[in-house]
């Protein structure tokens, strides 16, 4: 995503940038693209999502959160479908938002990615978009 790629790779960086080290970010932004979930939005989210991130500053040092787009998650009754992960380590780790799951993303705006941004960068529980939390449970 906008670096120089070394030759013979198709994705690795030609020089390390130590604001965004490959294996941490404070938290992490998974947005399906699978079949069906791209079917409920034109272009890319993931992609979108990015900009926001990087909009608000996101994108690198220790509050960095990064955006991955991902192949089908099993999720399709929820329509474009979206989870994050916070990581253990982050200074805003919070157990409540460790993970947490949400379905409808399609139909988000740009205020409500970046409230979810806000949140996952506060470690608090987004109260502005309960509606689309999907609830946590373990399945046996």
């Amino acid at each position: 995503m906008g670096s120089d790629v070394a030759a013979g790779f198709s994705c690795k960086p030609e020089t390390g940038d130590p604001e965004k080290p490959i294996l941490f970010a404070a938290a992490q932004i998974f947005i399906c693209a699978g079949e069906r979930c791209r079917s409920c939005h034109p272009g890319d989210l993931a992609g979108s999502v990015r900009e926001l991130v990087k909009a608000m500053g996101c994108d690198n040092g220790d509050d960095r959160i990064k955006v991955t787009r991902t192949g089908c998650n099993g999720a399709c009754r929820y329509r474009a479908f979206a989870y994050a992960y916070q990581n253990g380590n982050a200074k805003s780790y919070s157990r409540a938002t460790s993970f947490s799951a949400w379905k409808r993303v399609h139909e988000w705006t740009d205020e409500q990615w970046k409230e979810l941004i806000s949140s996952l960068r506060e470690g608090r529980v987004s109260e502005a978009l309960r509606e689309f939390r999907v609830e946590d449970k373990v399945y046996y």
